[in-house]
């Protein structure tokens, strides 16, 4: 799996955490179409996207504007945190932050998981929902 997507139900948080450490605009999709999905079945959710694994990607510039312009996978005015780690990755997650907040979507972007949670009001182990990949019975 490239990628993780945790419940805190306490304080209504989804923490999406990519594994991959290339995101490809297929994976890119992927999200964003899972994400609207999750969106329609509860909420308002505040959301962590945890890119802190990725050190590179396919996607280019204009592909990053193109995300940034659509409209939000989690609708709702709780905060949406974008953590980037890598130089290149915390780049474009500002790309991703300005035109969002064009067409009227809330992002931050931070550098590290720790900032991500202060800001949503969470703890790491607050996550005790696993919503993808689910758990499979014994």
């Amino acid at each position: 799996m490239d990628y993780e997507i945790d419940l805190d139900p306490t304080h209504s948080v989804i923490r999406l955490t990519v594994t991959a450490r290339i995101v490809t605009l297929e994976l890119a999709e992927e999200l964003h179409v899972y994400l609207t999905r999750l969106a329609s079945h509860g909420g308002p959710y505040a959301a962590i996207y945890d890119l802190s694994a990725a050190t590179d990607t396919t996607l280019t510039t204009e592909e990053v504007r193109h995300f940034g312009r659509r409209s939000r996978s989690l609708p709702s005015g709780r905060p949406n945190v974008v953590v980037g780690r890598p130089p290149s990755m915390f780049g474009l997650a500002r790309i991703f932050q300005m035109c969002a907040e064009f067409v009227g979507n809330q992002f931050e972007v931070v550098h590290t998981l720790e900032e991500a949670y202060a800001i949503v009001g969470a703890r790491p182990e607050d996550f005790t929902e696993r919503l993808f990949p689910e758990k499979v019975g014994a």
